[in-house]
């Protein structure tokens, strides 16, 4: 499936909305749009995941660099709806640590307690 990406302002966040899978010949399109979303001050960025079937290391490391920077900047980035395959994939990496991770849109829009909370902070 071909990578779609799109971005709309909901409440307080930016919500990228990330369809298909995200793999090195996707950075930079997924890169292009985090730049947009981190332009604003103390940016609220949410990722979600309902839609994505694969991400590799490239992926990962474009959300990293999404939460470091948007944490220097005031700001926060959270992830939603996961499919398990990407549970597993930030479980095993540690990542899973670094992100509040909401089980739906609606409950990250709603700044509900996440399923799992953030215990670690990125550089």
């Amino acid at each position: 499936m071909p990578l779609q990406i799109s971005g709309e302002h909901r409440r307080a966040f930016t919500v990228i909305r990330i369809v298909g899978e995200v793999d090195k010949t996707a950075e930079p399109r997924l890169r292009e749009k985090i730049d947009e979303a981190l332009a604003s001050a103390s940016p609220r960025l949410l990722f979600d995941l309902s839609s994505m079937n694969f991400i590799d290391s490239c992926g990962l490391r474009l959300l990293v660099q999404a939460s470091s920077r948007a944490h220097r900047c005031g700001g926060t980035c959270a992830l939603c709806c996961p499919k398990p395959s990407t549970r597993r994939l930030m479980r095993l990496t540690g990542l899973d640590a670094a992100f509040d991770v909401y089980p739906t849109l609606g409950d990250a829009l709603a700044e509900a307690r996440p399923e799992s909370p953030a215990t670690a902070r990125l550089p």
